[in-house]
Formats: structure tokens, sequence, C-alpha cells
């Protein structure tokens, strides 16, 4: 049993409860609201249109205790939510008490309009389907057992017991009221009823969906920056460890290269010796990529930069012999965005560089740039061969890569995703076999004044 009770008041398990109870209630009001308003309008149809003679005055003070009560329910709910999660048993104490004054209300109504005879009984059973989605299994129980007294306490009321006298309740099918009137009464309460029931439940449904779909969302995120992390000391953990040993390498080839000089060897030895030099370099530039690739530079400051600007960085870091083949939009919009410019820039040059090794040598990749009311847009479009569905939706995890061996680390995609997704922006991609593939990189953008100026050359103006 403790084990039972911790699980149950773990984290996860108490923000799920909370989102429930925080739709649950908001649709409540909503349908508290509108049993008042429905109620106005059937007491006013009975008099004025069907002539029908009524106690209204008894009824009236019910709607107005219903109405006030749900603006005190209103006020609290606003409350409730704003607190932390030990407060939900209050919360759902309070809804039950909500649903147990709801019965008694219809009870009263009841009770002045004929009893269990009145067609509009059968929203006992709304009450009963309402509880079991809105109240805990214990709290639904007993709202039914309520439930059951009060249908037994207007049947008792609906016998001539001379015990009763003048409690007891006038019988709807032996008033003046035409059976038409009664049957056409029935009709309507169960339209009604059904419509309450489907329309609550469904709309509890698509919100409650709702909600799991932005844990979800927020889950994979969180996994995702977990990942982020763990490549970062991943990366970290390897440069540190490897720095010493290649530092001693570089130093023993140095010497080996110099003493070389002094001594008639072959040109194959020379070449040798150089490529060990190369390939430590190599080593070194890979370690180094990796340490930034997977986050170190994530402490850069967000400053104001302009499109154009960060235009300009991606394309000006990108080997010479590549940077012909970009296609660059001339038409830049004027508008600026809240970034840290060279890890965002590093972002959208490994997606540039992405769609450079996918397309052919002699063609060139397209690099757009637009912007809308809310959002900066850059589009990378190669002329690759595009991928097919089952591999488009592994593209972004962690060390997977279309490239051959040895020819990328498989990070970045995934780390695009998450520079842009800390920017509360997005990346999307959309690859046809044989037609290539074009990636959206979307930020949010500054909004724009009326005193708008020229972008300037460089961040410092």
């Amino acid at each position: 049993m403790p084990q039972n009770t911790h699980f149950d008041n773990a984290p996860p398990l108490l923000e799920g409860r909370k989102a429930r109870l925080t739709i649950n209630t908001a649709w409540l009001i909503k349908l508290r609201w509108v049993a008042a308003f429905g109620q106005w309008i059937t007491i006013a149809t009975a008099m004025f249109l069907l002539g029908i003679e009524i106690r209204w005055q008894p009824l009236a003070t019910i709607i107005f205790l219903t109405a006030s009560s749900n603006l005190l329910l209103t006020y609290l709910f606003e409350s409730l939510r704003s607190r932390d999660l030990r407060s939900l048993g209050a919360w759902e104490t309070l809804l039950f008490g909500v649903m147990l004054m709801d019965l008694g209300f219809l009870t009263a109504m009841l009770y002045f309009t004929g009893g269990i005879t009145n067609p509009f009984a059968v929203f006992y059973l709304v009450n009963v389907a309402l509880a079991a989605i809105v109240l805990t299994p214990r709290n639904t129980g007993i709202l039914a057992l309520v439930t059951v007294g009060c249908i037994g306490l207007l049947l008792m009321a609906s016998y001539p017991f001379a015990f009763l006298g003048s409690w007891q309740i006038d019988n709807l099918a032996t008033s003046a009221i035409p059976m038409h009137v009664l049957l056409a009464g029935t009709s309507v309460a169960l339209i009604a009823c059904a419509m309450v029931v489907v329309y609550f439940t469904t709309r509890l449904n698509v919100e409650l969906q709702r909600k799991e779909a932005s844990l979800r969302l927020n889950e994979m995120k969180q996994a995702r920056s977990e990942k982020l992390e763990a490549l970062g000391t991943l990366a970290a953990g390897a440069a540190h460890e490897l720095s010493t040993p290649l530092a001693t390498i570089a130093v023993v080839a140095k010497e080996v290269q110099r003493e070389l000089t002094q001594v008639e060897i072959s040109a194959d030895i020379k070449e040798d010796i150089s490529l060990i030099r190369s390939e430590l370099d190599r080593c070194r530039a890979i370690l180094d990529q990796m340490s930034t690739d997977a986050g170190q530079a994530t402490g850069e400051p967000i400053v104001r930069i302009w499109a154009s600007k960060l235009l300009e960085e991606v394309t000006e870091r990108i080997d010479v012999q590549h940077r012909g083949r970009i296609q660059v939009d001339p038409n830049i919009p004027e508008v600026e965005i809240n970034a840290p410019l060279h890890l965002l820039s590093q972002a959208i040059r490994g997606l540039v560089k992405n769609a450079l090794d996918a397309t052919p040598a002699k063609q060139s990749v397209h690099l757009g740039v637009r912007s809308t009311s809310d959002q900066l847009i850059v589009s990378i479009q190669d002329h690759g061969t595009g991928m097919p569905p089952h591999i488009l939706a592994r593209i972004g995890e962690p060390f997977f890569t279309t490239k051959e061996p040895g020819a990328g680390t498989g990070l970045g995609v995934f780390l695009a995703k998450n520079v842009v997704e800390k920017l509360n922006g997005n990346v999307t991609i959309d690859s046809v076999p044989d037609q290539g593939t074009t990636v959206i990189v979307r930020v949010p953008r500054i909004p724009s004044t009326n005193n708008e100026k020229t972008p300037p050359n460089s961040l410092d103006d």
C-alpha cells in the first residue's frame, strides 16, 4: 500500500491529474452556465407558450443559486490551478461538492415540477455520467448512491401518504397537462440529455488528447536535450582524454621529421611523416568540432541579428570551392531575430553542407530567406537523390547519417534542431526520392516597427 501511494503521488502522475482537473473544471463551469440558461428557457416556454401553471418563485431561486455558485466556482478555479500539486485533493473535493449540490438543485426543481414524472428527470443520468468523467471512482460511487436516494425520495413523495401532508408532489400523469405535451417534453428531455453527454464527453476527450500530445512533445524535447548534454559530456571527455596522447604524438612526429631532414631518406618516408602530421591535425579538428557541435558553445549570448547578417555569416564560412554552388535569394527581408549569431549560423551552415554533399558537383543549392509577421524562414533546397519515407523518418537521430562511412558524424541535423528549438523555432524536412530535399528553418522574428531601418553591415553597428 505505501508503494502505491508513493507511485500515485509521483510528479508526472500529479501533473496528469492536474491537467485532467483543469480541463474537467473548465468544461463543468461552461456546462453549468448552459444549464442555468436552459432552465430559464424551459420555464418561460412552459409558462408563456404552453400555458402551464408553474411555481416559478422557488425555481427562480434555485437558478439564482446555481449561477451564484458557478461564479464562486470560477473564482476558486482560478485560484486552485495557480497552486502547486499538493492542492489537488482539495480541488477534487471541491468538484465533488459542486456535483452533489447540482444533484440537490435538480432534485429540488423536480420536486416543484411533478417529481419523477417530469420528463427532465432523465438528467439524473447526465449528472451520473459527468461524475464518472470528472470525479474520482470513490466520489462517483458516493454520488451514484446519493442519486438513487434522491430518486427514492421523489418516488415516495409521489405516493398519497398521509404523513406527507402538503409535501406530497402533484403527479403530472394525473394533471390537466395534455398527453401530447408530456410526450413532447419527454422527447426534448431525451434529446437534450443525449446532446449534453455526447458534447461534453467529446470535448473532454479532445482536450485530453491535446494535453497528451503536448506532454509527449515536451518529453521528446527533454529527451533530446538530455541526449545533447550526454553528447557534450562525451565530446568534452574524449577531447580531454585524447588531447595529451595526440600532443605527445605530434611532438614526437615533429622531432622525427626534423631529424630526418638531416639525413638522406626516400620521398615515401617523408610523405608518411607528413601524413602523420596531417592526420593528427585532422584528429584535433574532429575533436574540436565535436565539442562545438555537441553544445559547448551554447553559452554564447543572444543578440539582435539582421537576417542579412545571419546569411552572411552562414555563407562566408563555407569553403571557397563550394561557395559558388550556393544560389542565395537576393530578396532578403529586412527583419531581425534574437539568437546567438555563431551558434545559429553554424547550425544552418551544417544543413547547407549536407545539401552540398547531396547535390551533384555541377549543380547548385538554393538558399532562400523570407519572413512572415512572426517568423524568419530559411529554406535550403538541394538537387540530390532525395530520401524514401523510412529514411526520412530517422533524419535527426543522433549518429544516423546517409553519408559514406567517415564522411559525417550524423549530428548535423540533430544539433541544428536543438539549437533552433531552443529559440522556440522548428526545423522541418521534406524529401521526395529522385527530386531532392528541402529543409525549412523557422525562427521567431522581432516584430517590425513603423520606423524600421536598413539593416547594418555588421553586428557591432
